[in-house]
């Protein structure tokens, strides 16, 4: 049986990684690889590694204090495009493997291949910016390849804070060798990520502490914490982050960074609505058990047609998706026609923008409204509906953290996730991508009470085919569009790059072409914009030696 589970494993991180590999073979270089191709803030191609060395000590200096990721990012553009796609599909992988382990406090992920499928689906499904924090170098590099060594440093952290207690010793409790590399690893990832690195000081810390306090603190507890401050220090001390905070914050008061707080939150929030539905249908089905009843039986209404009907447009949309968007067209020619027009709101910019809304239009649809039909069907199957949910006796949140272990290891999750993206307060932006290591925290959560038999044992005997369903359907439909878009973007950049490198070849100082037509996301799936953006500009106009980009012609 054992050896059947790891096999399964096996093929679903086969599956994770040639998705993974797939999307980053088609990714082009784009927007700020191409700076950092260059030793920053000169025109010299980075050649050597060398070159990376005095890349990194110049951005350092003069723009932020992320040393370590772009190290990366520069010795990777040094090394080739291939090893890269190789490289980040690999780290992707490695982020599911410990997510699944820190859901289960524990090494041994391959003993539930089920709940390692829930861990990749998940995370394909609720990272917001999928596309620019997961496949895109210079995004990649940042986010992913600083929660992974976060990830990995935390692991032993909290497989002894499971174990204090309990009278057993932890993995690494009784090597004091281990003091070193943990001491190592956390000035990697306390040099990470502004926010996530204000997070790992403060749970390696808190840690060591309450360790400290029963009587089971070992040796290489306080030392990763020590190396964590460390590499906390290095990253906020950076003179390059007070040149950057003060072309980037200065004159933005506390309501703008309030503000930011809303934004960040509330689009993290978007994007995580699966995750946020299955807690809901696990925290219901832990006040059932605390008031001492049992799921119960699916409810014997019939399935209104309505439910059928819905599922029925919803079809229609993935036809329409895949054959050019019929539907979004049509209603984007209507709501011009017959609200635009009419009020005014016709100038061509107002237009761009709405076509721009337009071509995301049916993929949010479809997700959207198959995710709450799913969920609908869900709890009919669980028999947890709201009115059943309402007759049962109060009972107090604390009361439920207090019984169910599990419930209160995702519930700290969940606040310690909130309190990664409040310390965002100091930075002058918070766009949802810096939301990467908040949704990691939050998906773990959603992993242990899935596996958790308070709320695994009544979805495997009633809601299991569902859930598998609803993944299998969401996760098809993101995939493919996702594939497909990336191909078609790969095909554009390169005919697009093709007409750079000839004006560059030939002394042209201008390079023209036609804007990109294919402008869906998949959801973010697909981070790409068309070369005659400010930053995607500048950076191949210098690159290339070239003057200008013009795009030209109707958007």
């Amino acid at each position: 049986m054992t050896r059947h589970k790891g096999l399964q494993t096996a093929v679903v991180a086969l599956s994770i990684f040639a998705l993974l590999y797939a999307l980053n073979r088609m990714m082009p270089l784009h927007r700020d690889d191409y700076d950092y191709s260059m030793v920053w803030m000169t025109a010299r191609h980075i050649t050597s590694f060398g070159d990376v060395l005095e890349s990194v000590c110049r951005h350092y200096l003069l723009h932020g204090g992320r040393a370590v990721t772009v190290f990366f990012l520069d010795t990777f553009l040094l090394l080739g495009k291939s090893v890269f796609d190789f490289a980040n599909a690999l780290v992707f992988l490695a982020l599911v493997v410990l997510m699944a382990m820190h859901a289960r406090r524990g090494a041994a992920f391959w003993r539930e291949p089920g709940i390692f499928a829930a861990a990749g689906l998940l995370t394909w499904l609720c990272l917001p910016h999928f596309g620019e924090v997961a496949v895109w170098k210079s995004g990649s590099t940042v986010y992913l390849w600083s929660a992974v060594p976060v990830l990995l440093f935390l692991l032993p952290y909290n497989v002894h804070l499971r174990v204090i207690g309990t009278g057993k010793e932890g993995t690494l409790s009784h090597r004091r060798i281990f003091a070193v590399p943990l001491f190592l690893l956390g000035i990697v990832a306390g040099w990470s990520v502004e926010n996530l690195a204000v997070t790992t000081v403060v749970v390696s810390a808190g840690i060591s502490f309450y360790a400290y306090r029963k009587g089971a603190m070992m040796p290489w507890m306080p030392a990763g914490a020590l190396g964590a401050l460390l590499g906390l220090i290095g990253l906020i001390g950076a003179p390059g982050n007070f040149v950057r905070y003060d072309a980037q914050g200065s004159g933005k008061g506390i309501l703008t960074h309030i503000g930011n707080q809303f934004a960040g939150n509330g689009e993290m929030v978007l994007y995580i609505l699966p995750a946020i539905l299955l807690l809901i249908l696990a925290w219901r089905l832990y006040r059932l058990r605390m008031a001492g009843e049992e799921v119960g039986t699916p409810s014997e209404r019939k399935h209104g047609i309505g439910r059928f009907l819905l599922a029925a447009f919803v079809a229609f949309l993935v036809v329409s998706y895949f054959n050019g968007g019929f539907v979004a067209w049509a209603l984007r020619d209507f709501l011009v026609g017959h609200v635009l027009v009419p009020l005014g709101l016709d100038k061509p910019k107002t237009i761009d923008h709405f076509n721009n809304i337009m071509h995301g239009f049916e993929e949010m649809a479809i997700y959207w409204l198959a995710i709450f039909l799913f969920y609908s069907w869900g709890k009919e199957r669980l028999g947890l509906q709201k009115a059943r949910i309402r007759a049962l006796a109060p009972v107090p949140r604390c009361a439920v953290l207090a019984r169910f272990p599990v419930a209160k290891y995702a519930s700290r999750l969940i606040a310690l996730a909130l309190f990664n993206n409040f310390v965002m307060i100091a930075a002058p932006t918070f766009p949802a991508r810096a939301t990467f290591s908040s949704t990691v925290m939050i998906l773990i959560a959603v992993l242990a009470v899935l596996r958790d038999p308070v709320v695994a044992a009544p979805i495997a005997a009633r809601g299991r085919k569902l859930l598998v369903t609803a993944g299998g359907a969401l996760g098809t439909f993101t995939m493919a569009a996702a594939l497909v878009i990336t191909h078609e973007m790969d095909e554009a950049n390169a005919a697009r790059l093709a007409i750079v490198e000839r004006a560059a070849a030939s002394g042209n100082p201008i390079a023209c072409m036609e804007p990109i037509r294919r402008k869906n996301r998949a959801l973010r799936h697909v981070f790409f914009v068309d070369f005659d953006n400010g930053v995607t500009k500048d950076g191949l106009c210098k690159y290339f030696g070239i003057a200008n980009i013009k795009v030209t012609g109707a958007k």
